[in-house]
């Protein structure tokens, strides 16, 4: 009777208490500085990590939305094809072979697709080129995929995932090639650094085959150098937001706000060398007209760094540009970061009402009002180093300095 009902309610209420508890004492309120202390932040030299561009016919410009409808249209001719799969909307920048490209693999349509379907696999991927923002192509694996988020039972990507790894905290999913075009996941695995649940952050990796089930996990200093995404956009702005806020404790974050600091709502790419980059610009949460800063983060090893360059925020610089050329009704994309003459500039291109490339922008970061477009990302580029020169900005110096 009443002892057995006792023991159900605590065994009952005993998870919601825990949670509870849990998440009181994992608190960014109890820990501050435990939170702000995850990521170590360097401040480093502008013109030293990023090299002058001279040509910028090889940077990716490129926003998942765009992509997304030149691979629609890339699967819309295949009829065979597009009858029995979807593409994933879920594109993922990729450094493959030291070229930047988006991905992103079929996907079953329905369950009674995957169940027509399931014995062959999903045939292949879409590889859109970032760059050259009008190619994008159909590629066949050597060997279908299996295991997929839109399969089922034990073909369920998840499931297959959850059953090898019961007690792990899974985080971000990515469908990356390796420089052979093999598929594979790439599924982050997250761990509390703040009592049980706080501070999430990446401790491990998994690389799993979709084609034959089979996986490895690795830490992630350990992780092989050809994936890309371990850590995602959003996390590497969460916790530069904890280091930013919390350092000089919880109540400074909410009160005086003394150098509190925090990301710019957005990000790009940066590819450097055979890593991407997240680009996020940084902000003084007291005043958020302009950047203080501006981020790059690894999304390979979560390493940051910090570059205090006073400018224009990122919707400024997407506003100025669509400035120029208002009577058209163009969309900028969120900006890249590049050097150029030594000068800090916003590169992006601007879309018309259907999501097509029509122009290439230029602005630069610490003076919006230089603004230059052109046809190309070439045209571009020639016309801004014309207006530094017109602005007496002493592109020479700043040449000679660098090199």
């Amino acid at each position: 009777g009443t002892p057995v009902i006792k023991i159900v309610a605590v065994v009952a209420v005993l998870p919601i208490v825990v949670i509870i508890v849990g998440g009181i004492v994992s608190s960014t309120f109890f820990n501050a500085q435990a939170y702000s202390d995850i990521i170590e932040v360097p401040e480093a030299v502008f013109e030293e990590d990023m090299p002058e561009t001279d040509v910028v016919s090889n940077i990716a410009l490129m926003d998942t939305s765009t992509a997304q409808k030149l691979g629609d249209r890339t699967l819309g001719a295949l009829s065979h094809v597009v009858s029995q799969y979807q593409i994933s909307s879920n594109y993922k920048q990729i450094n493959y072979n030291r070229t930047p490209q988006k991905i992103s693999n079929l996907e079953y349509a329905d369950f009674f697709k995957w169940l027509s379907n399931k014995d062959k696999g999903i045939p292949g991927y879409v590889m859109v080129d970032p760059v050259n923002v009008t190619d994008a192509k159909y590629i066949e694996f050597s060997t279908p995929i299996k295991y997929a988020e839109s399969a089922f039972f034990g073909e369920d990507l998840h499931r297959a995932l959850r059953m090898r790894y019961p007690t792990k905290i899974f985080g971000s999913f990515s469908f990356e090639i390796d420089d052979e075009g093999n598929p594979y996941y790439i599924v982050s695995c997250m761990k509390p650094h703040v009592g049980l649940f706080g501070a999430m952050d990446v401790n491990e990796v998994i690389i799993f085959n979709p084609c034959d089930g089979t996986s490895e996990l690795f830490a992630v200093a350990d992780a092989p150098s050809w994936i890309d995404n371990v850590y995602d956009g959003d996390l590497a702005s969460q916790k530069y937001n904890w280091y930013g806020t919390l350092s000089r404790g919880f109540w400074n974050s909410v009160i005086g706000k003394r150098d509190c600091k925090m990301t710019t709502e957005g990000y790009g790419y940066v590819v450097r060398g055979d890593d991407v980059w997240y680009y996020t610009g940084v902000t003084s949460v007291t005043s958020d007209e302009s950047n203080i800063g501006f981020i790059l983060t690894n999304a390979r090893t979560g390493e940051y760094k910090y570059y205090p360059i006073i400018g224009a925020e990122e919707y400024s610089a997407m506003g100025a540009a669509q400035g120029e050329v208002q009577e058209k009704g163009y969309v900028a994309s969120f900006p890249s970061l590049i050097n150029v003459e030594g000068e800090a500039t916003y590169i992006m291109v601007l879309k018309d009402e259907n999501g097509l490339v029509k122009l290439y922008a230029l602005v630069n970061v610490e003076n919006y009002s230089i603004v230059a477009t052109g046809a190309t990302q070439t045209d571009a580029m020639s016309a801004y180093t014309k207006l530094l020169k017109q602005s007496n900005i002493d592109i020479g110096d700043t040449g000679a300095e660098s090199a």
